[in-house]
């Protein structure tokens, strides 16, 4: 293959991953949010369940898809049952 010839291919290529980049940057970002519940129950175990549960559910009832799994804030004892936990979630469309 000529030097001409590879340098044209080489800027071809180059131009095509550009061209790539620039497209998929420009697509329209994923509209994500975060999700919180606060979940109570006679342990610990319960409300944390309750509270992620809660989370997940908050955001597939507005119609975001969850992406992972649900994340413990923090649990005190001060709910009606006894324990009470605070969750959330990370959702997109």
């Amino acid at each position: 293959m000529s030097k001409l010839m590879r340098s044209c291919v080489l800027a071809a290529a180059i131009a095509g991953l550009a061209a790539a980049a620039s497209s998929a940057s420009a697509a329209a970002p994923a509209d994500c949010k975060n999700f919180a519940a606060v979940g109570s129950g006679v342990s610990t175990s319960i409300a944390t369940l309750m509270a992620k549960q809660g989370a997940v559910n908050v955001a597939e009832g507005r119609g975001y898809h969850v992406q992972g799994e649900a994340k413990l804030i923090s649990c005190s004892a001060a709910g009606i049952f006894g324990t009470e936990c605070k969750a959330s979630t990370h959702a997109c469309k």
